[in-house]
């Protein structure tokens, strides 16, 4: 799924998926602007993003949305120039099934609160036990949330929506850099980190949930990517195939594929924003009425990653072209029957 800039009326237009074809490369976009991409965040298929005074939770599988509004910020600034630090996650309960947001606040006192999606309604929850970056994405994997605090000490801050909890996670040993991040792989939790210092390089972990150990997973040298050596580049990971596979992105919108058999590194698309892996998820999401709310939607495009770093697009404007020949078509159809 790939974020399609649209700031025209600051409205998402939903892009419905089509049918996959064998051989083919799909991806979904959704029509956004810059905010709400920024604050854009993912769990099992569904999205969650802030507008202004509120949080949208989408189905994009079934077009479906449900808005929630922001109560008064509880925690208030002290000095009208000072600005108030919040960090947000959003995550299922394995137990109950329910989609969560949070919102954790950062100022002169620590304040939490949690948003039930099928109840609708913010609860105050105890503090977390320190403060996490702003900016900092969350992920959610196996009924809890994490954050990744970035130095100068570096902790994973985790959530259990469930029991409503904070925990400390166990680190990796390792050299952690400040473009670290976490992903959820099939339900497990993966920190991966780009390491750009004496070579480029894609180093992955992998925890085991029940332990909380880490492994390691990948570490995929990048030397033979070519870049402009005065822009600062670092990479993320999106997913890993069943084949062991590798796609990652960098910070240049640049989407590649690492072939594990042949350690071979391919450039997907020059000019793609990713958002996350597409998952079909079919489960309802209402309105505060009770009717479903659709946002309007446009068709998707699968594009072929068969040359170079194109990437095929719908472009909007066609649709007139589209139309002309259709004119064109019926036209002619009927002059033929006039005629005979």
């Amino acid at each position: 799924m790939a974020a399609y800039n649209c700031n025209c009326d600051g409205r998402p237009r939903l892009l419905l998926p089509e049918s996959r074809s064998e051989g083919d490369e799909e991806i979904v976009f959704l029509h956004c602007n810059d905010a709400q991409q920024a604050s854009m965040m993912t769990c099992d298929g569904l999205l969650c993003f802030t507008e202004r005074d509120r949080v949208i939770v989408l189905n994009p599988s079934t077009g479906q949305l449900q808005r929630f509004r922001f109560g008064p910020n509880p925690v208030a600034s002290k000095s009208k120039k000072s600005k108030l630090s919040c960090v947000m996650g959003f995550g299922r309960d394995k137990v109950s099934g329910s989609y969560k947001v949070v919102r954790m606040f950062f100022n002169s006192s620590f304040h939490c609160e949690i948003l039930d999606v099928n109840i609708g309604e913010w609860r105050k929850l105890s503090p977390p036990p320190y403060e996490v970056d702003v900016g900092t994405e969350s992920v959610c994997v196996n009924g809890s949330i994490y954050w990744l605090r970035l130095g100068p000490y570096f902790n994973i801050l985790a959530l259990n929506l469930h029991t409503l909890e904070f925990h400390d996670v166990s680190l990796p040993d390792t050299c952690f850099t400040f473009e670290s991040h976490l992903v959820n792989l099939e339900d497990r939790l993966v920190l991966a980190k780009s390491k750009t210092w004496g070579g480029w390089e894609l180093i992955i972990w992998i925890m085991d949930a029940e332990e909380e150990i880490w492994s390691s997973m990948y570490s995929i040298s990048l030397a033979d990517l070519t870049g402009n050596p005065w822009e600062t580049t670092w990479f993320r990971l999106v997913t890993v195939s069943k084949l062991g596979d590798v796609v990652f992105s960098d910070n240049h919108k640049r989407l590649y594929k690492y072939y594990q058999e042949t350690a071979e590194i391919r450039c997907l698309s020059s000019d793609i924003c990713v958002i996350s892996p597409y998952l079909e998820n079919l489960v309802p999401i209402r309105s505060e009425s009770g009717r479903r709310d659709l946002y309007p939607y446009i068709r998707t495009s699968r594009c072929r990653f068969l040359d170079s770093c194109g990437i095929s697009t719908w472009n909007p404007s066609r649709i007139f072209d589209i139309a002309f020949i259709i004119l064109v078509g019926c036209g002619c159809s009927l002059m033929y029957k006039i005629m005979g």
